[in-house]
């Protein structure tokens, strides 16, 4: 099959234009993902690819030193859309520095070849290295999958460049450029298919990149209770129905904590306050739990702490650090402190024994009860928990404590 270099260019014309059209199509309203940086860059990308298709027609000027100048403008265009998708900033220099150089170098090199693919293959290759070095530099951006469709365009336009550089140092620049009246060369067909497979996966993978991080923003939301911050009650199930099955024979234990006269609090004090110390609660609870363990909000006044590998005795001794701690931390509100105490409700899953959540819950509610109705800011373990520990070890603790 015989290949035309300005059919190929025409193609390459053709896939960046509908790559420009589609991102800006996708790019909605203000928002600063990068989008629309990115479908700036591809318009350069079909403006450069448009002249040089026009090399021959146009002044040299156009053709080549604006082409080059256009080329690395795109590079910095990538760069800053990557970096602000990314909320992070880079140097002026990694941007302007590359384009100033790009068009001085073309300037000086217009009528050598292979000048202009040696230095441009050092210019643009630093400018894939600024590219690759931000996308793996970001944790958030690596924790999807379509970063990987960009940073395999970087190292394939990277193997171009050192060909292209290779190829003109040995004094063939002719088969590496984008056309010219003799047949197409492997350098150069590989350099049409990188250019057209970069333009169409590595637009589809910053599109992807930035639903990736839409959906992991929406989950968040969805699993994130929006007063306290803290996961709400589907995260606490989705969490806790996953520690059962994975403790591998490990104890487990429930924590169900209410705010005591919670609705007293209300009506003193009125609803801001209420949410207030919720929301005070949850960040004390939070930083007082260990590294393993899982708060939640269950429901209203109500929290649970999902505790792996804890059992009655471990649970209860967490109980009542955490129940002092609330007991300690009065609530500053604009009508003074509101003093604040919580009761708690501790079910077990023993160790290699076997239980429901939904079992597990019922016992821990029922502990809870017992605590609230035996007096309030006190911790309760299961009875049927404790006994079972007893049978088979001896516990000294108090459970109505």
């Amino acid at each position: 099959m015989n290949l035309d270099p300005r059919t190929l260019l025409f193609s390459i014309f053709m896939v960046y234009g509908l790559s420009v059209i589609s991102l800006y199509v996708a790019a909605t309203g203000g928002k600063r993902d990068g989008m629309r940086k990115w479908a700036l860059a591809m318009l350069l990308e079909t403006l450069l690819w448009v002249l040089i298709a026009a090399r021959g027609v146009v002044p040299d000027m156009l053709s080549i030193v604006l082409a080059n100048g256009l080329k690395a403008a795109s590079h910095a265009l990538i760069l800053a859309a990557i970096l602000e998708f990314q909320q992070r900033r880079a140097p002026r220099w990694h941007y302007f520095v590359p384009v100033a150089l790009t068009l001085v170098m073309v300037s000086v090199l217009i009528d050598d070849i292979d000048g202009r693919f040696i230095w441009g293959g050092l210019i643009f290759g630093f400018q894939m290295w600024l590219i690759g070095r931000a996308l793996i530099g970001d944790a958030e951006t690596r924790a999807g999958r379509a970063w990987r469709l960009l940073f395999a365009g970087v190292v394939a336009i990277a193997v171009v460049l050192i060909l292209r550089a290779a190829v003109a140092f040995f004094g063939h620049g002719e088969f590496a450029q984008p056309q010219n009246t003799a047949a197409l060369q492997p350098v150069q067909v590989l350099s049409f298919i990188v250019v057209m497979a970069t333009a169409l996966l590595g637009s589809i993978g910053f599109v992807l990149m930035v639903k990736e991080r839409a959906d992991r923003e929406i989950m968040h939301l969805a699993m994130t209770d929006s007063l306290t911050l803290i996961p709400n009650r589907r995260a606490l199930m989705d969490y806790a129905g996953h520690a059962l099955a994975r403790r591998n024979g490990a104890p487990l234990a429930l924590l169900m904590i209410d705010v005591d006269h919670f609705k007293v609090i209300n009506d003193t004090h009125g609803h801001p306050t209420g949410d207030k110390v919720l929301h005070k609660i949850a960040s004390l609870l939070a930083a007082r739990i260990r590294g393993y363990d899982f708060l939640g909000r269950f429901g209203g006044e109500e929290f649970c702490v999902i505790a792996p590998d804890t059992d009655a005795s471990g649970a209860m001794t967490l109980a009542e650090h955490l129940r002092v701690a609330i007991a300690a931390a009065p609530i500053a509100t604009a009508s003074g402190e509101v003093p604040v105490s919580i009761s708690i409700g501790i079910a077990i899953c023993p160790a290699n024994g076997r239980m429901e959540l939904k079992d597990i819950l019922v016992q821990a509610d029922a502990a809870l009860y017992s605590a609230k109705q035996s007096g309030r800011n006190k911790a309760v373990c299961s009875t049927e928990q404790v006994s079972n520990e007893q049978a088979g070890t001896t516990n000294t603790h108090d459970t109505t404590r």
